[in-house]
């Protein structure tokens, strides 16, 4: 039954999120490895740090892991945040829309095969080997990532 599939496979992938969400920690991974981390702030003259960025290396020095799936979209907005190791991210984006930049994301990720389903205000999507959890705030897309 494909509800019945769909909806354990939904389970499934949620546990793992939130798993993959409980376990970080700071400086290290369970192996005693160094976890990757990057964040920014704005430049203290005020100048919003502009100037010019390319998608993998913005100037502001917040750039997406190198390892991620060749299929995953990502959300729209300025990538602020990566914490995690290979594997397994969290990801956050400033949006001014992020309800907007929800729903794009979201048909971005149908359209790329990815199967998607609401859990309880959060919305999982999963591929063959990909789990992405999306939640928004006020002004944040935050994208928690795991993969096989």
């Amino acid at each position: 039954m494909t509800w019945k599939r769909t909806t354990s496979l939904a389970a499934v992938a949620a546990l793992a999120v939130l798993g993959l969400t409980a376990c970080q920690s700071e400086g290290g991974d369970a192996k005693g490895g160094a976890t990757a981390t990057a964040t920014t702030q704005a430049p203290a003259d005020g100048s919003g740090g502009a100037g010019t960025a390319t998608p993998d290396a913005p100037a502001d020095g917040v750039k997406k892991p190198d390892d991620l799936p060749a299929d995953l979209p990502l959300p729209s907005g300025e990538l602020t945040s990566v914490t995690g190791d290979t594997g397994g991210y969290v990801m956050t984006y400033a949006a001014t829309d992020p309800k907007g930049v929800l729903a794009e994301y979201r048909k971005a990720l149908e359209g790329a095969q990815y199967t998607v389903v609401d859990i309880a205000g959060v919305f999982t999507a999963t591929s063959d080997k990909t789990s992405v959890s999306v939640v928004t705030t006020a002004d944040t897309v935050v994208l928690t990532l795991a993969t096989l």
